[in-house]
């Protein structure tokens, strides 16, 4: 199989995400209307008369609480381990494993300075290894996993960030090196699938440079760039602006690999609303590039990239509090130009079941699709299938609350094997999320 010229990269980072691609921290309700960005899975604090079951940390939150309880001082070291199988189909079967290390940490500056609205600075940092490269075996377009990388060590985001409370709602921005999924594309009830286009949607942030670097930052590349954000009671606002240069994602980069070119922009407007007391939101945005593209139809570059995408999450069932018991999304996406987008449609959705057995009210259920059309011009140049879609099925297990066991079933419905011939292939894996 010819292999695609664009680059699928997923996030994570846990909802911050990464999902992506840290620690995930599943949400029982949609965002109050704040699309502020918080480190995932950090200590939260507070955590001193909690038992260790309770915890979501095992024992950075505590040392903490502890040591400095008002130092505004946010610490994350996180370990992600998984197990992948190829049981049928695709290119061959076989097992691999990886093992991504997260270290990050968020600083109040007002607090040890006793002053307000000074803001906080971050920074977040992994190291991603891997038996062998699991997409080689599979031949799809998405990968079972969104924390796949380059084997390294790599600085992820840096940035400050300050927020404000004024009559017209909450305003703030964050300025440094990051990602752009971290603040755009996301829904919270797609952040438990593993597999990587429930993250980064493939056809607004999947396309490379013509001279193979990645277009559009997400994980595990982030690059310069600034967004600032408005929340109100029901809308919000987010726009970003960013370096057009993002890297590759090789062993040797480090996390600033990457040149000063070209400018990609951002936007996203958001609606929170409730329908018979049932809290949704609604998402539209997109992005433009300035730099420049492979055209496969013609071999040349061409300049500027454009997308759009939406996105819905609703709650159907929720509890006497009002936490979300059964909720779903769906999101869809369009990049119209197909001699450049290597993805130039796509779609998912998704069902959340929160708390599925008695008595274990931190576990999640989740079904969830999602189906990638190729450009046209990609398919006739490099032979491609239009379609590739994909059904995973996985259930979120909170052992404690910094110890969490995910396994999932996923199953690709167009892959391609050695000798080019569409097969269905079946994909078994399971994560193991430890948290510091």
């Amino acid at each position: 199989m010819k292999r695609m010229k664009l680059k699928i990269i997923f996030a994570t980072c846990a909802i911050l995400t990464a999902s992506g691609a840290f620690a995930q921290e599943q949400k029982a309700n949609p965002p109050s209307g704040d699309p502020s960005v918080r480190i995932p899975g950090k200590a939260s604090g507070g955590q001193d008369n909690l038992g260790w079951a309770e915890r979501d940390s095992l024992a950075i939150g505590e040392i903490i609480d502890k040591c400095a309880p008002d130092s505004g001082f946010s610490p994350l070291l996180t370990w992600t381990g998984e197990q992948w199988s190829n049981l049928s189909g695709g290119i061959e079967t076989g097992t691999s494993w990886d093992s991504l290390f997260t270290l990050g940490f968020e600083q109040d500056i007002s607090k040890p300075a006793k002053l307000n609205n000074l803001g906080s600075i971050g920074l977040s940092a992994f190291y991603y290894a891997e038996s062998s490269a699991f997409d080689d075996k599979l031949g799809a377009y998405s990968s079972p996993s969104n924390i796949f990388s380059g084997e390294m060590v790599r600085v992820f985001e840096i940035f400050y960030k300050n927020e404000f409370e004024t009559e017209f709602g909450n305003i703030g921005f964050r300025v440094g090196q990051l990602a752009a999924d971290e603040d755009f594309m996301g829904m919270d009830y797609a952040d438990i699938f593993l597999n990587s286009s429930f993250g980064a949607i493939p056809a607004n942030a999947g396309d490379s440079l013509s001279n193979g670097t990645v277009a559009f930052s997400q994980y595990s590349l982030a690059t310069l760039g600034a967004v600032a954000y408005w929340g109100g009671e029901k809308f919000d606002a987010t726009a970003g602006v960013y370096n057009g240069d993002c890297g590759e994602d090789v062993s040797g980069n480090h996390g600033f690999d990457y040149g000063l070119q070209n400018v990609a922009v951002w936007y996203q407007f958001g609606f929170n609303y409730a329908i018979s007391g049932l809290s949704g939101r609604a998402i539209l945005g997109g992005n433009y590039h300035s730099g420049k593209f492979n055209d496969y139809r013609t071999g040349l570059t061409e300049r500027n990239f454009y997308s759009f995408y939406v996105g819905v999450q609703q709650d159907f069932i929720t509890d006497s509090d009002g936490s979300a018991i059964l909720g779903g999304f769906a999101r869809a996406a369009w990049a119209p130009d197909e001699n450049i987008a290597g993805c130039t449609k796509y779609a998912d959705c998704g069902i959340n079941w929160f708390g599925p057995i008695p008595g274990r009210s931190g576990d999640v259920f989740a079904l969830g699709y999602s189906v990638i059309e190729t450009g046209r011009g990609a398919r006739e140049t490099d032979g491609l299938k239009r379609w590739d879609n994909m059904i995973e099925v996985t259930y979120r297990l909170q052992l404690t609350g910094a110890i969490a066991l995910q396994p999932s079933f996923q199953a690709y419905f167009n892959t391609v094997d050695q000798n080019g011939r569409t097969r269905a292939a079946y994909v078994t894996g399971a994560r193991l999320e430890v948290n510091f």
